[in-house]
């Protein structure tokens, strides 16, 4: 009978150990999802990004809370927590928020997992230098289109100007009014319409 007690009462501390350790995984997640929030609204990372951030950190707690549940850790072989040394790649602005984010997750991520995690936030760098090159070269082509749509406008608006004055046909009294000055700028297309005849 006293061994049944026994069993019975190791079951329910198992139980309690285990819904604590639940809320405990819970209390994580909840903390490094606010976490990823904020570094998306400070434009630390795209929305993109966080949003697989988030997906990466809830799959990691999945997977330690069903390990948690099927493998019981004998209490001598308690894990201890890992002291993350910072790798020569984080060792840069920007990079050194995405370590700290890390190292806060209280996850033990290793070797593969850090080189995965390095690849990604390379790919996004690279990424969002090609993004602003992009627009730069964009801006850059606005610009020159628009300079050269001005010069033509400058050359059309001249050449106008310079036709309008080639098709005036003058009459008498324009010549009788016009001044010695106005008369040697126009006396080419005068003489030129007195022998066609147009002027009247």
């Amino acid at each position: 009978m006293n061994d049944i007690e026994n069993i019975s009462s190791q079951a329910d501390v198992q139980n309690a150990a285990n819904a604590d350790n639940a809320q405990s995984i819970k209390q994580r997640v909840i903390q490094d999802v606010k976490l990823i929030e904020n570094l998306v609204q400070t434009g630390v990372m795209t929305q993109e990004q966080g949003h697989n951030l988030v997906n990466y950190v809830t799959q990691k707690a999945f997977e330690k809370y069903n390990s948690a549940q099927n493998v019981q850790i004998p209490q001598a072989q308690a894990v201890q927590p890992m002291v993350m040394q910072t790798p020569d790649f984080f060792n840069q602005d920007g990079r050194i928020d995405v370590f700290d984010y890390l190292k806060q997750a209280n996850v033990d991520f290793d070797d593969d997992e850090i080189s995965k995690i390095s690849a990604l936030v390379e790919k996004i760098e690279n990424s969002a230098v090609d993004k602003y090159l992009r627009a730069q070269e964009h801006e850059k082509t606005l610009n020159s289109e628009n300079e050269s749509a001005k010069q033509r406008l400058r050359a059309n608006a001249q050449n106008s100007v310079s036709d309008g004055a080639k098709n005036l046909v003058f009459t008498r009294e324009q010549i009788g009014k016009m001044s010695g000055a106005e008369f040697a700028k126009h006396e080419r297309a005068i003489m030129d319409q007195l022998r066609k005849g147009l002027i009247r």
